[in-house]
């Protein structure tokens, strides 16, 4: 399973872009992926780097139609391949 945290910020928009990063959160809604929205990005679960890539894709277009000029995204990505990690599965490992 792949993880990856994603932070999109709209620039040139005033200071509260939270109807940016709805739309985008829409985006990734619709995709289907397994995600959790936290207070500073969000983490999203796929199986390939496509999947990861395509819903950023979307999510960015969606602010863009939105009239963000300019997107800054940020992405960290945790690609494991020895053993099925997820999301819960992190947080349990830490928190036993």
């Amino acid at each position: 399973m792949i993880i990856a945290e994603i932070t999109m910020t709209p620039l040139g928009k005033g200071v509260s872009v939270s109807r940016y990063v709805k739309t985008a959160l829409e985006k990734i809604k619709e995709s289907g992926l397994n995600y959790k929205l936290t207070p500073m990005s969000t983490v999203v679960e796929a199986r390939t780097l496509d999947d990861i890539f395509s819903v950023v894709k979307k999510a960015e277009e969606a602010m863009l139609e939105l009239g963000a000029e300019r997107v800054v995204i940020d992405i960290k990505i945790d690609h494991r391949i020895d053993k099925d990690a997820t999301m819960d599965s992190k947080i349990r490992a830490v928190e036993m």
